[in-house]
């Protein structure tokens, strides 16, 4: 047994090297297509397998140590009786772990859950998809942070929740042995702000339901009187709307489906709507992705602009909802959560005073309250 240089070109074997080029390099050695001399060389390990047969492995790319220690390993499982060989593992890259097996043990996931995490790889692997999984160090995740804050703009809320994938990606990885640790747990989330959220003033409603008209207006509507997100209000069909009870019916996002009691004035408002819109959906008869919504909330955070209404997505229409209910009307939180769905009074959902008497009367009281609201004379004016 033996570990030796193995030489690849005649004319290189007569000369005592370890194999690292220099001046006694012959000139006619292989060469690449740029002109520089190929490694002529490389360590191999000689043995004898138990059935007596010689066994003769070359490592490209590893130095005598590391040949010295594979040897040492080999010399003592023979004398163990194990057979074989250790093999040295090719890491996969970020590309093939991430956007192959990591999605495949994700796919599963709850749609929006996948989706964000789609979202998060696609984002990683521009920056560090040709790194071995093993290469990738807290150095260069900190870096991917400032190259992506410099370059792409992102916000550090958005950055937070990337790295948040990338931690989940190693976790399955060192559960998996791929690698020994999880690198993200050296890195500290990045402090957001969060500002506090946007709801809409009396004059600013009432001027919202004297300008929006058809469909726009009727969304809005929705957005106000149920308190439901973007997308739970395009994803509706009709069938989610029971008229004879005055009921919709909406799992959008969490999965947990809430029921919220209709006013008289938005099921009339939907009624007329469904004469020209006979379809089974009620808004949007696509199917309603991330890119849908944001499509949606773009066209409408438009619409406020332009009206003079500052600083308002449509997910305000959902603080303002709970707002009202709450903070003008005397709606308890345990109410309002049963209708918005918020997971943060989730264990009180059980107890029989949150139940649809209780909803319903809060949203009559809701609808005459928003729709008593007159725009500002100076107000409407100025637009």
């Amino acid at each position: 047994m033996a570990v030796r240089l193995r030489k690849y070109f005649q004319q290189c074997k007569p000369i005592p090297c370890n194999g690292r080029q220099g001046k006694h390099c012959p000139e006619d050695r292989g060469k690449r297509s740029n002109g520089e001399y190929k490694d002529c060389s490389a360590w191999a390990i000689e043995y004898r397998e138990l059935d007596g047969r010689w066994v003769s492995k070359i490592f490209p790319g590893i130095g005598k140590t590391q040949a010295t220690e594979l040897y040492e390993e080999i010399r003592s499982n023979i004398r163990r009786k194990m057979v074989g060989l250790p093999t040295i593992v090719r890491k996969p890259t970020f590309t093939e772990y991430a956007s192959k097996t990591y999605l495949e043990l994700c796919k599963n996931n709850k749609k929006n859950t996948f989706l964000l995490k789609k979202s998060g790889v696609n984002s990683l692997v521009k920056y560090l998809g040709t790194y071995s999984l093993d290469k990738i160090t807290p150095f260069i995740i900190e870096k991917y942070r400032i190259d992506r804050k410099e370059s792409d703009k992102v916000k550090d809320s958005s950055l937070n929740t990337e790295i948040a994938v990338l931690s989940h990606i190693f976790t399955t990885a060192t559960k998996a042995g791929i690698v020994a640790k999880n690198p993200c747990q050296e890195i500290k989330r990045l402090k957001v702000t969060h500002s506090k959220d946007r709801i809409l003033s009396g004059s600013e409603i009432a001027l919202l339901l004297d300008r929006l008209q058809g469909k726009d207006r009727l969304v809005v509507l929705m957005g106000l009187f149920t308190g439901l997100r973007l997308g739970g209000i395009l994803g509706l069909s009709w069938q989610d709307i029971d008229f004879r009870k005055g009921l919709i019916t909406s799992s959008h996002k969490t999965g947990k489906a809430v029921s919220i009691p209709l006013s008289d004035y938005l099921a009339e408002e939907l009624l007329r709507h469904k004469d020209s819109n006979p379809g089974d959906r009620v808004f949007d008869s696509r199917e309603i992705t991330n890119a849908v919504v944001a499509e949606y909330s773009k066209r409408y955070s438009k619409l406020f602009k332009d009206m003079g209404i500052q600083n308002f997505t449509f997910h305000g229409l959902r603080h303002t909802f709970s707002s009202l209910l709450q903070g003008e009307l005397g709606v308890g939180a345990v109410v309002v959560q049963g209708m918005t769905g918020h997971s943060s009074l989730a264990m009180l959902q059980r107890y029989s005073h949150t139940g649809l008497d209780n909803k319903r009367r809060a949203i009559e009281a809701l609808t005459g309250h928003v729709l008593s609201k007159k725009p500002d004379a100076c107000f409407a004016i100025a637009q």
